[in-house]
């Protein structure tokens, strides 16, 4: 007997009650074309294109206004929170430079010591 299955038979390897067909659901449209593809053959997608619609311009003074309507949408940070974050971010600077400092020093015994012998 071979690989191919016949009505109400089961192909090697699947379980029971399994399905061959492509799963239940939406079609995503356009995923897969509805003839098999021909050597050469374009893929035709289906739906409707949108058209490209020109945006319109704004003068400078709108644009300059829609730019103050946003910052007055944004949650600034208060006057405290940036202080610490300030703060910390020195700190952090400062421990970091120290770092780097002493790795350098350790680095520059290290080859001086080398050049030594």
């Amino acid at each position: 007997m071979d690989d191919r299955t016949t009505a109400g038979s089961q192909p090697k390897g699947r379980a029971k009650g399994a399905s061959s067909a492509a799963p239940k659901g939406p079609a995503l449209k356009g995923s897969a074309p509805k003839s098999p593809a021909k050597p050469g053959a374009a893929k035709t997608i289906d739906g409707a294109a949108e058209e490209v619609k020109k945006k319109k311009r704004t003068s400078l003074p709108q644009f300059l206004m829609q730019v103050r309507d946003e910052g007055r949408k944004v949650t600034w940070t208060s006057r405290n929170e940036t202080m610490v974050s300030t703060v910390m971010v020195l700190i952090m600077v400062a421990l970091m430079a120290l770092f780097f400092f002493v790795v350098d020093q350790i680095l520059r015994f290290g080859v001086q010591w080398i050049l030594k012998l």
